[in-house]
């Protein structure tokens, strides 16, 4: 299995939708409900929404056998880098695509001269839970989501410090 992974193109729009719709309902019906599920995925994973993203350079594409099987996307909030989006279609989470995924955006990150990166999940996801501590994370705030939402926890990581790299 060779994952190829690259900046998103504009060819690659539809596909990087395709990752979210395909991920959304399983990670996020049994935390926060299908109301949740359902307005998430017309609000961010549309192509309207998506193209602006790969177009500015802020995704990135994990391929497998030509078929983009994972996206990770960030940008700039409040003067830090966030990683906004890291998934991976279900019939490919645990084959390591998220890990190298994330990798390279630290990579790129360390590169382009920011020192730390933020990004937040949903209180109640497990393995987005272990994975980023796995990765050096540490919480930094929770954020409420009202409406029987499960928190944002927010989490920080150093992109500089010797012990994580």
């Amino acid at each position: 299995m060779t994952v190829l992974i690259r900046p998103a193109t504009a060819y690659d729009v539809e596909a990087v939708v395709d990752v979210g719709r395909r991920t959304w309902p399983q990670t996020y019906a049994p935390i926060a409900g299908e109301d949740y599920v359902r307005l998430g995925l017309a609000k961010w994973w549309t192509i309207a929404a998506t193209r602006p993203l790969v177009n500015s350079g802020k995704a990135t594409v994990a391929e497998l056998d030509g078929q983009v099987v994972g996206v990770a996307v960030v940008g700039p909030l409040q003067g830090d880098l966030v990683l906004f989006r890291l998934y991976v279609v279900p019939e490919h989470q645990g084959q390591g695509i998220g890990r190298l995924l994330l990798e390279d955006v630290m990579a790129t990150a360390r590169e382009r001269g920011h020192r730390i990166i933020r990004l937040s999940y949903l209180e109640g996801n497990a393995s987005a839970e272990g994975f980023y501590k796995g990765f050096g994370f540490t919480e930094s705030h929770r954020e409420s989501s009202g409406d029987g939402i499960p928190d944002s926890i927010w989490v920080v990581r150093d992109l500089w410090d010797k012990d994580e790299q």
